[in-house]
């Protein structure tokens, strides 16, 4: 009876370790595919000259209102993303709050030959605290052409230590593409909120990083991962501000 006892004790405990072994093995092959979807986005080359800054180079001394990090734009390493929209999303990260001395922001948009493409600047009341943003570039603006890059500038004005405002820029590279006959499909057939993963393997930014923004209480792991690249992981669970240009 006893031998009979511990047998099915015996038994137990070795389905129980197969169970775990089984299931860390999964995670294990989940998190890394993962990661590696949004590593290789982020570090994918870019197809042509993309000289660029993403980052704001300012610091406390010339800007007061900054407590840590600049002002950013969430593209990738190269400084050029791709998009497949006409009017696609920017993305940026707004190092402070709103205040009189710093009122607005201001996005350009040329084309390879340095032409401007929008009729006037875009200007942008800034957010009321700092963290992320995004605006859509406007569809009373030309949409952007299929095969072209452009090149986009940000700026801000924030005020150093001299109280004397200082202006912050920042810029990259934006192509837009034809999405596959392929990628065309699997849309069709993969709900909205999975729809980033494909983008991702097509190497497409600015979908990836909208289609995360947009089902990030749904991805809470992965729009943290992405984060991650730009140390904004403290912002994972904030709000995110709609930037709208001034008319």
């Amino acid at each position: 009876m006893k031998r009979q006892q511990l047998s099915l004790f015996s038994r137990t405990v070795l389905v129980c370790t197969l169970t775990t072994i089984f299931s860390s093995s999964l995670l294990s092959l989940v998190s890394p595919v993962q990661a590696s979807i949004f590593d290789g986005l982020f570090n994918n080359k870019a197809e042509g000259n993309a000289s660029g800054r993403s980052r704001g180079g300012a610091t406390r001394s010339q800007c007061s209102q900054i407590s840590d990090k600049s002002l950013m734009a969430l593209v990738p390493q190269s400084n050029e993303g791709l998009t497949t929209k006409d009017y696609p999303e920017f993305w940026f990260y707004i190092p402070f709050d709103r205040t009189s001395q710093s009122p607005q922001g201001q996005f350009r948009l040329l084309n390879e030959k340095r032409k401007s493409v929008l009729q006037k600047p875009l200007l942008f009341p800034l957010p009321d605290k700092k963290g992320i943003v995004h605006f859509s570039l406007p569809t009373t603006e030309k949409p952007l052409l299929a095969g072209e890059r452009y090149r986009w500038f940000f700026k801000i004005a924030c005020v150093n230590d001299q109280g004397s405002q200082t202006n912050i820029t920042i810029d990259g590279w934006i192509k837009r593409v034809e999405p596959s006959a392929k990628l065309v499909e699997q849309l069709k057939k993969t709900s909205s909120q999975e729809q980033y993963v494909l983008y991702a393997e097509n190497n497409i930014w600015y979908e990836t990083l909208s289609k995360l923004a947009e089902n990030r209480t749904t991805y809470q792991q992965e729009w943290s991962e992405i984060l991650s690249l730009f140390s904004l992981t403290e912002f994972k669970e904030s709000s995110i501000s709609e930037l709208k240009p001034q008319k």
